[in-house]
């Protein structure tokens, strides 16, 4: 061995225990995931060779960091969603799986949509689009669809327009407050809007190190639902489609502020747990 160096099993063990020491949820699997990380290297190879020598002091930030509950993407610098990789920073939420039930509803309704009109004649907004996850994914998943993602944040919009081009992925991107900003009429209209009630407990993880901005909401998370039911149905072509993301237990109170505007509940996606996840909507119409 390397003089000042230790080998990787033994820097394993020992990171494994301090992440486990700061209530990380799976420490050998995360500690894993930073080695590779540093080494430039897959976590398979990490596994694979306990006796490699390495320079402990090459992950001591890593590890601090990790174990101050700053998310493991943030560290590593991006997230898997719906199988391919997206940058992620601090001005973007973190993909979760929640969200890959929102786009497989936006799929089929495009979809559905496409019946009548073809999936070239479909135009795709995409509210609050953060990293871009939505709008990049449905470009990609169905490429005749011409889609725009807008967002309030000009380093989320950053992210966003790094992943479209990285992936591929032919998008207009916009800043806007939710549509103040955006021009013409759509089709689809997606959103996962900020929904956590402003007095919500949330893990370090997400509180700590998540952009507020992305994840708050008034009135008991229900602000930007509001805010879509008076705005979005103005900007919805003949036929045209409202999807968004719900929070856990959401469903009613959601539905209820649509009703309330004249919207018509569709259909809901539920994830695997069972939860509705993702509501699609029929606007009202419009005299």
């Amino acid at each position: 061995m390397t003089e000042g160096r230790v080998s990787l099993g033994a820097w394993l063990t020992k990171a494994e225990y301090r992440l486990a020491q700061a209530g990380v949820e799976s420490p050998r699997l995360e500690a894993q995931v930073l080695a590779a990380h540093a080494l430039g290297q897959t976590r398979s190879w990490v596994v694979a060779h306990p006796e490699e020598p390495v320079d402990p002091w090459a992950f001591g930030w890593s590890i601090w960091r990790r174990a101050s509950r700053e998310p493991l993407a943030y560290i590593v610098g991006e997230r898997e969603f719906y199988g391919r990789p997206f940058a992620v920073d601090h001005n973007t939420l973190i993909p979760r799986a929640d969200t890959e039930v929102v786009l497989e509803e936006a799929v089929a309704v495009a979809d559905l949509l496409a019946t009548t009109q073809g999936e070239a004649g479909l135009d795709v907004l995409d509210i609050g689009t953060g990293s871009g996850v939505l709008a990049v994914s449905l470009k990609l998943e169905r490429p005749g669809l011409r889609v725009t993602g807008c967002d309030i944040s000009p380093g989320a919009l950053t992210v966003a327009w790094v992943n479209a081009s990285l992936l591929g992925a032919d998008i207009l991107l916009v800043r806007s407050d939710l549509l103040d900003d955006v021009t013409g009429q759509f089709d689809l209209i997606v959103s996962n809007p900020p929904y956590v009630a402003t007095a919500a407990a949330l893990e370090p993880e997400v509180a700590l190190h998540e952009p507020p901005l992305a994840l708050y909401a008034k009135e008991e998370g229900l602000e930007f639902y509001r805010r879509l039911a008076e705005e979005a149905a103005l900007r919805l072509n003949p036929g045209g489609r409202l999807v968004v993301e719900l929070g856990d237990f959401m469903l009613g109170p959601v539905q209820l502020v649509f009703e309330d505007y004249g919207w018509e509940v569709v259909g809901f996606r539920k994830d695997l747990t069972g939860m509705p996840r993702a509501l699609t909507l029929a606007p009202p119409i419009l005299s």
